[in-house]
Parts: C-alpha cells; structure tokens; sequence
C-alpha cells in the first residue's frame, strides 16, 4: 500500500469511527426510550435488562456502518480538501479517481464484512433477541394487551382489543386467533362486542371472559364447504401456561429477520409452492363455481330439478321446488365466498413470500450502500470543504434521509406487491449511486457543484475601479 493510500485511510478511519459510535448511540436512545417501561413493569432483573440491550446493538450495527461511511469520507476528505492538501495532489498530478480508488477498496472492505454480518452474525444475535423478548413477555403477558394491536399471548393465540380499561380489564372490540398449531395458516377467528380479561395467578393460566360474539372455524382447509360460523351471547377461553415467572422457552420458529440467506431462500419457495397450490384449489373452486351457476341454466336439468323420477314420477310441488332453489342458490353462495377466502390465502402467501424476498436482498443492498455513499460523499467534500464540519454532517444527514426514505418506502411497496423486492431494495443504491458518478464527473471538470457555499475572494479595489495608464 503507497504512502498516499495509507494517508487516505488514515485521514477517514477517524471520522468513520467517531460517526459510527455517534449514530450508534442515536439509534440506542430509541431502543432505551421502547424498553424501560417494559423493563419497569415486568421487573426484569439487570443482568437480562442488559443481555437484551447488547443483543439489540446488532440491529443497529447494519444502519449505522454505511452512516459512518459517509460521514468519514465527507469529514475525513473534507478536512484534507480545507488544509489544501487535495489542491497539492492535484498540483502533483494526482486527480480525484486515484483518491477515490482506496477508498472504494476501503468501502469494498466494509461492505463485504457488513454482508457476512448480515449472513453469519445478525440473524443469530436477533433470533437471541426475539427469543429474550418473547419469554419477558410472556412473564406477564395480559400487561402486554394493548388497544388497537394484535398481542401474541402464545404462539398458539394472538388477541386484538380496540378498546381496553387497565383498572378493570374490560376490553372492546375484541378479535382472537387461534390456531391448532403455530404454522397452521387457517386459525379459528372467535369476535366479540365486549369482555374481560382475567389472570388466574394460582394456575398460571389466563381467562378471556367474551359476550355477544361469533366464532369462525374451518377444520379442513382443502375441504371449504366445512367452513362454520357460531354465534354465542356468552364465551370463556382459557389459556394455560401463561401467567408465571421468566423462564426461557426454547422457542425455534423465526421471522424473516432471524433467516440467514440460505434460510430465506428455502422460505420464499416454500410460500412459492403454496401459492402454486393455492392457485389450482382456486381455479377448481371457480370451475365448481360456474358449473353450478350453469345447471341453472341448462334446460335438461332444469327438468331434473322438477320432476319426480321413478314410479312416483310427476311434478314436484310448488313449495319444495322453491326451498330446492333455495338450497341451490345457498350452495352457490357458499362456493362464491370459500372462492373469495381462498384468494385472501393467496395473497398472504405472495405477502409473505415479498418478505423473504425483501429480506434476502436487504442483506446485500444496505453494505453496498457503503461503496455508494463513497462515490457521493467524495465530490460533496471536496466542493464544500471551505464551509466547515457542520455543512458536511448535515449533507450526511440529508443524503441519509433520502437513502433510508428509498429503502422503507421500498420495502412496503414490495411488501404489499406492488413492487418487485429486487427492485425495491436496490433502487436507492442504483439512483444514489448514478448520482454520485455524475457530482463526479463534474467535479472533475472542476465545476462547482454547490455554488451558493464557495467562498467567494474578496475583489480588490483596483479591480473594481479599474487601472489607470501613468
């Protein structure tokens, strides 16, 4: 490595570390802010307290580190650029492309480390997390029951109140899902106008009082006609195992975010392949759709439906013919709603499958982030590096914003379906990054970039009134 590389690196790796420990300890604030009332109420001892806060840190790890790129490029250049150091490389010979090529290999470093974190590292540490997370929740779990949210009391069942009274733990508004097991994708749906909620301390058990309220179940997911609806003035579920002290719960399954990639990929084709599936059920279902709709119309079985066969073969009477139709055009209903909730299945899978997807690619968009951010981060140091370290961190902010605005904004589109995830995740680096090769380029012709922050030289008096001839 040349003389001038290490005085590259060496000029940013201070600025790198003071931006990463400062955006750190910004994202932490929020973490404390989300946990202390948690910690507060459920009187988790520190040592846990603790554990949970350091496991938090590898959340924050991937958002801070292309941050604190971008802030050692913009102040670390920025003050070789302010102490004419860069003006002397350009006075050498030496322009900014062979400025930017060790710190690009730099970058390269970073993001490489950033990508096996993501792989090896973070997915671990969150499922650590989550775990940590879900057995102090269940320590004391009606605590947890907020208005309008969808609480998991156990993997097995999830409550969603839409009002609650915590003197007197009556709740409104009240859906439960319940499910024979945690993968299972059809829970029974149980709602109710109004009920109270009851911690059994003795039995460590929970008691959810319901009235006026119905009860949705199917069974069998592939045989729909099954599908029942139950309505009851009064209701009591219990659930068991729930009220009692932290103990771990040795739970394995994982969200998106505790995949590696490899684990991701095999979900998203899991939920590919029960898509397919659904998709045949659905298209059956449509075909026993319009079969019935057409019996209806064809003449032949018109015929069949009011006359008697056999011996006793005559006209069916007015009345049995109508609760006949009746009982038809009910079947027909039936099959038209069992086709309608099974495209709501097909979309939670594709939902699900977007997920993964959008996971898997985050995991290599955010350190790639950090390559971009260079390309950015180079051109706007040197061209405002007269106008002091308080322009750069606020250039750093904005650049940030807009990176971060791209990368949210893209991971619900794609979520929703609306956007592939590929093009979700990668869309800010491929825009940023266009941008950044273009401010490049022009600063290399020495065009001014930001106009408005050079320091103008004073324009001396004789220039102003011109020279005179002796």
């Amino acid at each position: 490595m040349s003389l001038l590389n290490r005085h590259l690196l060496r000029a940013t790796a201070g600025p790198f570390l003071f931006g990463f420990f400062v955006v750190t300890f910004v994202l932490i604030i929020d973490i404390l802010y989300r946990f202390v009332e948690l910690f507060v109420s459920k009187g988790v001892p520190f040592p846990l307290a603790a554990q949970v806060l350091l496991l938090s840190l590898g959340h924050t790890f991937a958002l801070s580190v292309p941050m604190a790129v971008l802030i050692g490029v913009l102040m670390g250049v920025g003050q070789l650029a302010a102490d004419s150091e860069i003006t002397a490389m350009k006075a050498s010979g030496i322009g900014l492309y062979r400025i930017l090529r060790p710190l690009l290999a730099g970058a390269l470093l970073v993001t490489v480390a950033l990508a096996a974190y993501n792989h090896f590292v973070f997915p671990r540490s969150n499922h650590r997390l989550a775990n940590l997370l879900y057995d102090i929740h269940h320590t004391r779990p009606m605590m947890e029951v907020r208005e309008q949210m969808f609480t998991e009391i156990t993997p097995d069942f999830t409550i969603f109140v839409e009002h609650k009274d915590d003197r007197t733990n009556e709740i409104q508004g009240v859906v439960i899902l319940e499910k024979e097991d945690p993968t299972s994708q059809v829970p029974t749906m149980t709602t109710a106008e109004r009920g109270r909620i009851v911690p059994l301390h003795d039995s460590d058990a929970l008691r959810v009082e319901l009235e006026d309220g119905e009860i949705h179940d199917l069974p069998d997911q592939s045989d729909l006609s099954r599908y029942s609806v139950t309505r009851f003035q009064r209701h009591v579920i219990n659930v068991a195992d729930v009220e009692k002290d932290f103990q771990e719960s040795g739970r394995t399954t994982r969200g998106d975010r505790e995949m590696d990639l490899t684990q991701l990929l095999d979900a998203a084709r899991a939920e590919r392949e029960n898509r397919e599936k659904a998709v045949a059920q659905n298209v059956q279902t449509a075909a026993e759709l319009a079969a019935k709709q057409w019996s209806l119309l064809d003449p032949a079985a018109r015929v069949d439906r009011i006359t008697r066969p056999g011996r006793d073969q005559g006209r069916i009477p007015i009345n049995e013919r109508r609760a006949m139709l009746r009982n038809t055009q009910q079947e027909i209903t039936r099959v038209a709603r069992a086709n309608g909730f099974q495209r709501n299945i097909l979309r939670n899978y594709q939902q699900r499958e977007n997920q993964y997807m959008v996971e898997f690619h985050k995991k290599f968009a955010i350190p790639v982030a950090c390559m971009v951010f260079v390309l950015l981060g180079l051109p706007m140091a040197v061209t405002t590096a007269r106008s002091g370290k308080g322009v750069s961190m606020g250039l750093a902010l904005g650049v940030y914003l807009v990176y971060y605005l791209f990368l949210v904004g893209g991971e619900k589109m794609a979520d929703r379906g609306r956007l592939d995830p590929a093009v979700a995740m990668w869309m800010a680096d491929v825009v940023l990054g266009a941008l950044g090769v273009l401010i490049l380029m022009r600063t290399v012709r020495e065009g001014s970039l930001f106009p408005s922050l050079r320091r103008r030289r004073p324009v001396s008096h004789a220039s102003k009134e011109g020279t005179t001839a002796p």
